[in-house]
């Protein structure tokens, strides 16, 4: 039935419209008159990885192919692969009996080859940057009969916060005869843990079912031992037999230094809008465990933020309580539980407070851990921030030792890069950071979080002429975040790379040796049931009905595949921006005014909404640029309070930074009429600073008139 269907769609698409390039694609041999007939169709997909902590992982790709028609045909596949892999080793099954391949040649001129024999071998990416694919032929597959076919693919998973992840790409829309569903499992890890794909727990469950078209993000648990301050591994690989150039990569993380000990510990909790509903609650978990492995005479104090600086613990001029306070633990965790957040993000004033409550407990070596999402206003400028926490802390004060827990999906996705307002405001305080996960934290890494290090600048990878990197370095790294680095090379390598860095002035260098891998095979062969020999002695080829409209079809679904696979949902455009300001801001401001009018009467002229705003929060508004009738002071804060009213649900999941200018005039009555205010937007006064993705540095208007 599912043939009879497929086929019906087939002709449809081909009588009816264009032919569209999909990620993946599955060719069967047509005979004579079978226009829109489905030969070949793909019943399942599997995507199977097994875990490791070293700087590499091993993929196992399965499709079940089955051939419904009533003769022998022969199949090629275009398969899309995660991005650097590298194919490695094939197997193949018959009746869930499984044969072993092994390395082959290619010949270049298409031929046959006996029933049974299955190839594969890697392509390249079309272009710079892009996915590599694998390419599998089978020949002659018996009528009515189904196999299996297992690619066997070496990866390199990045490291974000506590967690490898793995980006699995999308399989296209097309899915005439491909698989509907992609089945994910996540092999080797502990007992009892679990893996992700994007945000979804297997839950207990062997595998997580996805769909196909889209690209998705697997995800499981990390057990690095960090020890080095720069840690780093340099693999090459040499390219195949007959060849004098391969591929080299770089792995490069941040490890730990000696954690603080600290006489006096300040939790300070982001509760701004654009943070998630559980990092408080995942907060008080994470400090309660710390508390615990702190010395018994350590005493505590909490704060939360946003808008504006509020204790969690007021102590009313007494001593702070000690870590083993029970009455001041359960005063906390109501305080966090009551989840209270609202817009604004003040760190300033909230690390000035910090400082002052624990200048006032007399603390000698005091810590302040700042627990917050890294959405900081793009405006505050670092050396503002470094002044003001010198001044707090006066000359002959101790310094506190800061520590930023960075916690966000977004940031943990994209990486936390040096140039991030975060990042920047971390290393002019000479504060150590780091990008967590809080609410996955295990009791054993929770420590680990204190030995966090400053952030690393001025990183540089020092290589000879015939080395070269496929993508520029980051200028740092910051802790939580993972390096990868890949590049070619012709000729003889370079033994061992040299890189250097530096934490607040002070230089770092490591001397890696290459880890040299196995040669990649041009090719791999197997055989149904039997052994491979006589079809890797033979090569791989493409079977002669294979058309050049084939291949170029199939290299465009791999470059789409390529360029998305992950669609972008909650972002914000101009037209989103244009309502919200013109429903929650405008109406505000005409109410301020109709209330200063009464004040006086004859009150008119322009004012400046300045706003800044992340996730669809305010982070950060004033009022600027007055140019009023008469002063009025009211007037001023009530506009101020209009431009804190902006609040966008549909950006939640924006991690850029909108610097917002927005300019209203203000027109009295005049003949009978009512007094109104007129919004002065044009193209040039609505900005988007690109301040996340880390890097981006490029302004471009969003704003409308």
């Amino acid at each position: 039935m599912r043939a009879l269907t497929c086929r019906l769609a087939l002709t449809t698409m081909l009588l009816g419209g264009p032919s569209l390039a999909r990620a993946d694609q599955v060719s069967a041999e047509q005979e004579d008159g079978e226009q829109g007939y489905i030969a070949i169709e793909e019943l399942s997909y599997e995507a199977i990885i097994e875990a490791s902590d070293g700087y590499s992982a091993t993929l196992r790709i399965r499709t079940a192919l089955h051939n419904a028609s009533l003769g022998e045909r022969d199949v090629v596949a275009s398969l899309a692969l995660p991005a650097t892999s590298q194919l490695r080793g094939i197997r193949v099954a018959r009746d869930g009996k499984w044969a072993d391949g092994m390395a082959t040649i290619i010949r270049d001129e298409p031929a046959r080859r006996d029933p049974g024999a299955v190839f594969a071998r890697a392509l390249a990416p079309a272009e710079r940057g892009g996915l590599p694919a694998a390419e599998l032929v089978a020949f002659g597959l018996e009528a009515s009969s189904t196999i299996q076919v297992e690619l066997t693919v070496a990866v390199y998973p990045r490291l974000r916060g506590n967690n490898w992840e793995l980006d699995l790409p999308a399989r296209g829309h097309d899915q005439i005869n491909l698989a509907r569903d992609r089945r994910v499992l996540v092999k080797g890890l502990r007992k009892d843990e679990p893996f992700w794909c994007e945000e979804t727990s297997n839950r207990g469950k062997p595998y997580i079912v996805t769909s196909s078209r889209d690209g998705i993000t697997a995800k499981w648990p990390a057990h690095l031992a960090k020890q080095k301050l720069l840690e780093g591994h340099y693999e090459l690989t040499p390219g195949p037999a007959g060849f004098d150039d391969g591929e080299f990569r770089l792995y490069l993380r941040l490890g730990q230094t000696a954690p603080p000990r600290p006489d006096h510990v300040v939790l300070a909790v982001d509760r701004s809008l654009s943070t998630s509903s559980l990092l408080q609650g995942q907060t008080h978990r994470m400090f309660t465990r710390l508390l615990d492995d702190l010395p018994s005479s350590t005493t505590f104090d909490a704060l939360g933020f946003s808008r504006r600086v509020e204790p969690l613990l007021p102590l009313d001029g007494r001593a702070a309580p000690k870590v083993g306070d029970a009455q001041a633990r359960n005063e906390l965790r109501r305080a966090l539980d009551a989840n209270e957040r609202e817009a604004g993000t003040d760190l300033v004033a909230t690390l000035v407070t910090a400082i002052e409550r624990s200048k006032a407990q007399r603390a000698k070596r005091p810590m302040i851990m700042v627990v917050t999402d890294g959405m900081l206003p793009i405006s505050v400028d670092p050396e503002h921030v470094r002044r003001a926490f010198d001044k707090a802390v006066g000359r002959r004060g101790p310094r506190p030792e800061v520590l930023f827990v960075v916690d966000d999906p977004l940031l943990v996705r994209s990486g936390l890069d040096p140039s991030h307002p975060m990042a920047r405001i971390a290393a002019a305080l000479g504060a150590r950071i780091s990008l967590e996960t809080v609410g996955q934290l295990q009791s054993t890494a929770d420590a680990d979080v204190l030995a966090a290090p400053r952030v690393m600048g001025e990183l540089q990878v020092v290589l000879p002429e015939n080395m070269v990197l496929d993508h520029p370095p980051p200028s740092g790294l910051v802790a939580g975040n993972f390096a990868l680095l890949t590049g070619h090379y012709v000729g003889k390598p370079a033994a061992a790379l040299e890189i250097t860095g530096s934490f607040d002035g002070d230089d770092v260098a490591r001397r890696l040796r290459a880890d040299e891998q196995e040669r990649l095979p041009q090719a791999l062969a197997a055989a149904i049931g039997g052994p491979p020999d006589e079809a890797a002695s033979e090569g791989f080829v493409r079977p002669p009905w294979y058309a050049m409209e084939d291949e170029r079809t199939a290299r465009q679904g791999i470059v789409q595949a390529s360029r998305g696979g992950f669609e972008r949902k909650g972002y914000l455009d101009r037209k989103i921006f244009r309502h919200y300001l013109t429903t929650r801001v405008l109406p505000r401001a005409r109410v301020c005014y109709n209330h200063a009018l009464i004040r006086d009467p004859a009150q008119a002229g322009r004012a400046v909404l300045h706003m800044e705003v992340a996730k669809g929060e305010v982070m950060l508004a004033s009022t600027g640029e007055l140019d009023l009738q008469s002063d009025d002071a009211k007037f001023v804060a009530c506009l101020g309070e209009a431009a804190w009213a902006l609040d966008i649900p549909a950006g939640k999941l924006d991690d850029k930074i909108y610097v917002l200018r927005y300019p209203l005039r203000l027109v009295p009555p005049e003949d009978g009429k009512q007094a109104d205010v007129v919004e002065g937007l044009s193209e040039d006064q609505m900005m988007e600073l690109l301040a996340a993705p880390a890097g981006s540095a490029s302004l471009a208007s969003v704003g409308g008139s």
